[in-house]
């Protein structure tokens, strides 16, 4: 079994509700982010996958998005000196039966973007759709990829904005607003502003 580092999360709603009743709270909820390899030692992000659907231009687009370790690539020594697996983000996108974007993305394809010794202790640590954008311009599709220290700890990261148009062309620059969703509701929340 492999297990490993987590990451608690607050159950606001649940919270709240016992606190008035003046009962005792629920056991915290854990997600866990990382996990290891008891025989190895080495360590991999946890793999994720989210869809959602956008209307674009009277269109209809599902789109996927993941974040997968790689078992079968060097490991990654991170500035700590922890060995991580590296990782790689999917992303696709369709209307209806029609692919418009299927791309996955390892960290050398950011070389233009993020400084070579970094990326030598680096892989990529998230993907997520940045809603803000998607609020903003709904003529393409935004996404946030993140290229960092896979230490859950660490905020030594890139991140990056790769604009995909409804043609399958792409873009990347550095992302400016951050605003996505949780992966999780109340990921976003710090406990200490939890408190009731």
């Amino acid at each position: 079994m492999r297990i490993l580092k987590m990451a608690a999360l607050p159950l606001l709603a649940t919270l709240a509700m016992t606190s008035c009743k003046n009962e005792p709270k629920p056991p915290v909820e854990e997600r866990i982010v990382e996990d290891v390899d008891p025989a190895t030692g080495i360590i991999s992000l946890r793999d994720y996958t989210l869809s959602d659907t956008i209307t674009i231009g009277g269109k209809l687009y599902h789109y996927t998005y993941a974040l997968e370790h790689v078992d079968s690539m060097p490991v990654v020594i991170n500035p700590q000196g922890l060995e991580y697996h590296e990782s790689r983000v999917r992303i696709a996108i369709k209307n209806a039966d029609k692919e418009i974007f299927n791309k996955t993305f390892y960290k050398k394809n950011f070389h233009d973007q993020v400084p070579a010794e970094f990326l030598k202790t680096s892989t990529m640590v998230g993907v997520n759709y940045n809603f803000t954008k998607r609020d903003e311009d709904r003529s393409a599709f935004y996404f946030i990829v993140t290229v960092g220290d896979p230490d859950e700890t660490s905020d030594m990261v890139y991140p990056l904005e790769l604009k995909v148009a409804t043609d399958g062309s792409y873009s990347l620059k550095k992302a400016e607003n951050l605003e996505t969703e949780p992966l999780n509701p109340g990921l976003n929340i710090d406990p200490s502003e939890d408190a009731v």
